[in-house]
């Protein structure tokens, strides 16, 4: 068992630590001001392992969790978690799989004994099953022809094409309809409690009594679990620019989706890229981008630059939107403002606001007993420790001037970038050849 030291400079909970006989490591964060729990297992395996052909399997499995036990139907599971006053919830993300129960802690015995049931004991109801699917499905047809979610989608899986990483976690209208409960039912079978798996605990709580709980009651994974997903698998190389053009001919606005892959969350420069991000286009109105593509040329109410945290390689991507008459002009500036960043750099005020920015919105994260409970998962998930949390502010604050043009020159490549553009194809189309080929989706 460990406890966490805080940072002289930022106040971090005191998380108390232990790893089970079974290697269930468990994290329990004493937090009293309020009479509540939150309570997480995390599964370390989530879209990353979907099965070729099968893009939204650990989405659906997730959610077959919460509807029914061995024990309770699902109306009767969820009759059971509203006279708690509690709420139960489960999804699947790229890395990782979450169940999660929040309650008052008086109720902390039954809430975590019903959590262990959840997970132990899931019915897998053929019928649950479809319901579910085709609510899924009802979904998707809902959101298939709005232009934003188009755009994101086509990025990622083009960007990713060839890894497992190239499908959206919730699936598509071509993949969810193939999809079998038994196949729901066999991928929690594989991936039961494998080695990573977390139970995190934070609120008015003991962390003692969780432990011996922990110990006593939790089953040690079965043989042959395989859990964790693939290894990271080599992004395709771009080379050149790449440009996408979906045709949406009713469209009035492009959305423009400009970027490439990152680096992942552990990377030594990812701090230093975080600080250099929020000046080239994550600060919102302190940022490069918003001030030229928003105020100085009035082509977007919105734009931003942004690396999505992962164990992997997550991808680093500009989204904004524009008028159609506006849209290659628009990503001509987008190009030109990361140039001009990577020629010249930062100044010093901006440094300084971007690290005063991060430093004092830091605590905020750490408000809510759910918002403590994510960043030690995320910090576990992605190999950080929980060092990284509590020296946050600290490493933030010591990233440099000459940093912030180095990881930029060294981590953004504008020789080599998707362009995907959702809108009015023809009215654009011959000025992106500029850039080099062009290919057309409908």
């Amino acid at each position: 068992m460990s406890n966490l030291s805080p940072s002289r400079f930022f106040s971090f909970p005191p998380v108390s630590s232990s790893v089970l006989k079974n290697g269930l490591k468990v994290y329990v964060v004493q937090r009293r001001e309020l009479p509540l729990v939150s309570i997480h297992l995390i599964i370390p395996c989530g879209a990353e392992a979907d099965p070729p052909g099968r893009a939204g399997l650990a989405h659906l499995t997730a959610e077959m969790l919460t509807l029914g036990t061995q024990k309770r139907s699902a109306s009767q599971l969820a009759a059971e978690v509203d006279g708690l006053g509690a709420s139960l919830s489960a999804s699947s993300g790229w890395n990782s799989t979450s169940l999660h129960l929040f309650g008052m802690s008086e109720d902390c015995q039954r809430l975590i004994d019903l959590l262990l049931e959840i997970y132990t004991e899931p019915a897998f109801s053929p019928e649950e099953f479809e319901q579910l699917k085709q609510r899924r499905l009802a979904a998707l047809v809902q959101q298939k022809d709005e232009s934003q979610i188009i755009a994101d989608e086509r990025f990622q899986e083009l960007l990713f094409q060839g890894t497992p990483y190239d499908h959206p976690v919730y699936g598509t209208l071509k993949s969810l309809p193939l999809l079998l409960c038994g196949e729901s039912r066999d991928f929690y079978r594989r991936t039961f409690l494998p080695p990573g798996s977390l139970l995190v605990m934070a609120g008015d709580l003991d962390a003692e009594v969780c432990f011996r709980w922990a110990e006593d009651h939790f089953p040690s994974a079965v043989q042959g679990s395989q859990g964790l997903g693939p290894e990271e698998a080599p992004p395709p190389s771009l080379s050149g620019v790449r440009t996408i053009l979906v045709d949406r001919p009713d469209l009035t606005q492009s959305q423009i989706r400009l970027g490439h892959i990152g680096m992942p969350h552990a990377h030594p420069d990812y701090l230093a890229f975080e600080v250099m991000n929020y000046i080239l286009g994550a600060g919102g109105f302190a940022s490069r981008l918003m001030r030229r593509i928003r105020s100085d040329l009035g082509y977007t109410y919105g734009i931003r630059g942004s690396l999505e945290p992962r164990k992997n390689s997550g991808p680093f991507i500009i989204s904004t939107f524009t008028p159609t008459e506006t849209t290659f002009p628009c990503v001509q500036e987008i190009f030109s403002v990361i140039r001009s960043f990577m020629a010249q750099g930062a100044i010093d005020q901006e440094k300084e606001e971007a690290v005063s920015f991060l430093t004092g919105s830091y605590p905020m994260k750490f408000e809510t007993l759910s918002q403590v409970a994510y960043r030690i998962i995320q910090a576990e998930l992605h190999g950080l420790g929980l060092g990284y949390l509590a020296r946050y502010p600290e490493r933030i604050s010591t990233v440099s001037i000459e940093d912030l043009l180095r990881v930029a020159r060294t981590h953004i490549h504008p020789e080599r970038m998707l362009i995907v553009v959702v809108g009015r194809v023809e009215k654009f189309r011959r000025e992106f050849e500029q850039l080099g080929p062009v290919e057309i989706m409908g």
